[in-house]
């Protein structure tokens, strides 16, 4: 079978490498966001979906620090402890690693991208690490 030549014009090629230039150029950058978070202090934004009084929409974290597998911060008059997966960036924190100690359902989990936070008081919120 012998291939023929394209029938589009040749500016429908070039709009088709214009749109996907950019896509290529964002690809390693949009995985880079899906690795895991190397030891160090990063910063990151936590917050609840639900608006009502003691419960912030969004609170930054200067500090929020990884090391060997850990992670710790300080937000709200509050520390919270937990584990980060160095393999795939999976952070858990529980009601036992928040002090001063929760009266009700307290955690973090998930990706350090999305990861959900549920309060028993505020209901279902997000934290995230933001490079």
């Amino acid at each position: 079978m012998i291939p023929l030549p394209s029938t589009k014009p040749p500016i429908l090629w070039l709009h088709g490498f214009l749109v996907a230039l950019p896509l290529a150029l964002l690809s390693p950058a949009l995985r880079a966001l899906e690795t895991p978070l190397p030891d160090g202090t990063y910063r990151a934004v936590r917050g609840y979906n639900a608006i009502q009084d003691g419960c912030p929409p969004a609170i930054e974290i200067e500090n929020v620090r990884i090391a060997n597998g850990t992670i710790w911060f300080d937000s709200g008059d509050v520390i919270w402890r937990g584990l980060i997966d160095r393999d795939n960036g999976v952070i858990r924190i529980e009601s036992t690693g928040v002090e001063p100690k929760p009266s009700g359902t307290l955690y973090i989990r998930g990706h350090h991208t999305r990861a959900r936070l549920e309060s028993e008081f505020c209901g279902s919120g997000y934290f995230r690490i933001v490079r």
